[in-house]
């Protein structure tokens, strides 16, 4: 395949969205652009003029705009969003591509509503695809798998999404996200990242990494304080595959002075040596994947043989003592797990002081096989992406109503967010200032979205009384 010179192509005027669904999450925790848009900002030559619009910042999308080329990102719970600002810009005549996981996967669906569509990884087609647009002869689909596979992480060019965005420098309670690594070698079946960014473990050069994190502090960071320090949020798929490597980056982080957060596995921290390594680089908090306190549950999920609610306690007990918080998430499905299972993690949460605890339902996302799996055997009764936000059910449920099971699991996340467990979690955990901050905006998040949902579906706490499963499971 021959590849046009990137610096011959004519400018181009071009518009990257990313739409925020009407039931997405608008809470604090949240990075300053999405990754997909800085890396495409990134990768695009100079000669070309960017303008980066994020809905979940409230951005206002210019459809009059004089743009060459709009193109849209797009999760599931945001794939109706994203066909509706396709579809406007389509009826004033423009050139719309549309990519990211939802529109991979779903490639036939999305079509109607764009020029062009791109499945996978955009890194090594998003030249050529430019060159296209410059040059009037646009396809209607360009797939990673037909490029060169995509071996390295394309640095980040914090200039300039500075200059496209509409961000302004910002303090260490909000995050600047950044990639340490790439890829994981593993196949979950809940996960995209293996049909999406692929098994190939890519690892940042480290100088490299070091002069994205100082552009970054330049222009995105505001110190509110002579010993404040910038926040990043590690989007890696997996940052430690191995300990091993996980030392490796934690030692580079290390260098560059910054507090950050990550997506790390439990187990990971059972290791005091690791969990120093973690307080050290910075690390403010860890997202971890518990998914259930309920020993047949953490069995149902393979994860029983090396988890169970007292590890965990003496876990992220043994962390905050060190210096760290872990952010607990939790999971709810309706054939294994019964309203008094959601009570007792509720108290479970309450008790360990769990920072910033997330409650979902399990939702299989297209891309994953456990949706292909669920496909298959008949039990996804709703395709509306739009609920795809993981608080509704989408699922098959013989032991609940769907609605009284949505209703019981948010009326407890909102639980775990009263102002006597948001003050109990600061009080006791590290880090006190982000556990404050992001935990006043997960309540009113929460408290809003609960409101909401018993007046739309004329719901009240009585109904969730003396409530048993239709069927024993």
């Amino acid at each position: 395949m021959q590849f046009p010179d990137p610096a011959a192509t004519r400018p181009l005027k071009i518009l990257l969205v990313s739409p925020q669904g009407k039931l997405d999450d608008d809470s604090n925790q949240k990075p300053l652009f999405h990754m997909a848009l800085g890396v495409l900002t990134s990768l695009t030559p100079p000669q070309h003029q960017i303008e980066l619009v994020d809905e979940h910042f409230h951005d206002k999308v210019n459809y009059d705009g004089d743009y060459d080329m709009i193109g849209i990102t797009s999760r599931t719970i945001e794939a109706t969003r994203a066909y509706e600002i396709a579809d406007e810009f389509r009826k004033r005549g423009k050139t719309v591509v549309l990519g990211g996981l939802h529109i991979s996967f779903n490639p036939d669906e999305a079509a109607s509503h764009a020029n062009c569509i791109v499945v996978g990884e955009a890194d090594n087609l998003w030249t050529t695809l430019l060159d296209d647009v410059a040059n009037n002869r646009l396809k209607e689909r360009y797939d990673s798998k037909d490029f060169p596979p995509v071996k390295s992480i394309t640095p980040l060019d914090y200039a300039r999404i500075a200059k496209a965005s509409k961000r302004t420098k910002v303090d260490g309670t909000k995050s600047i996200p950044i990639y340490v690594t790439r890829g994981c070698p593993f196949n979950c079946s809940f996960c995209v990242t293996p049909n999406f960014t692929g098994k190939q473990y890519r690892v940042q050069d480290p100088e490299s990494l070091k002069h994205q994190i100082e552009e970054a502090k330049k222009y995105f960071f505001k110190a509110n304080g002579k010993n404040s320090k910038p926040w990043f949020m590690l989007t890696d798929e997996n940052l430690g595959i191995n300990k091993n490597k996980l030392w490796a980056s934690l030692d580079l982080l290390k260098e560059c002075d910054i507090t950050f957060s990550v997506f790390l596995s439990i187990n990971f921290l059972e290791d005091p040596t690791t969990v120093k390594k973690l307080v050290e680089a910075g690390c403010n908090f860890v997202l971890a994947g518990l998914e259930s306190i309920k020993q047949s549950t953490l069995e149902a999920y393979n994860k029983g043989h090396v988890n169970s609610a007292e590890k965990y306690s003496k876990i992220i007990d043994d962390c905050r003592k060190a210096g760290l918080n872990i952010q607990g998430n939790f999971l709810f499905n309706p054939a294994i797990d019964t309203f008094e299972d959601i009570d007792e993690l509720v108290q479970f949460v309450k008790k360990n002081h769990i920072f910033m605890p997330i409650f979902q339902i399990i939702t299989p996302y297209p891309g994953t096989q456990m949706y292909l799996e669920y496909k298959e055997n008949g039990l996804i009764t709703i395709e509306d992406w739009e609920k795809y936000n993981a608080l509704h059910l989408v699922i098959k449920s013989d032991r609940y109503e769907p609605l009284l099971f949505q209703y019981k699991v948010l009326k407890s996340y909102v639980n775990v967010y009263t102002w006597r467990e948001i003050l109990l979690r600061t009080v006791h955990n590290p880090r006190k200032l982000i556990n404050l901050v992001t935990s006043i905006a997960f309540k009113t998040h929460l408290s809003a979205q609960l409101k909401t949902f018993e007046r739309d579906h004329k719901m009240n706490p009585a109904m969730l009384s003396g409530v048993k499963p239709l069927l024993n499971g």
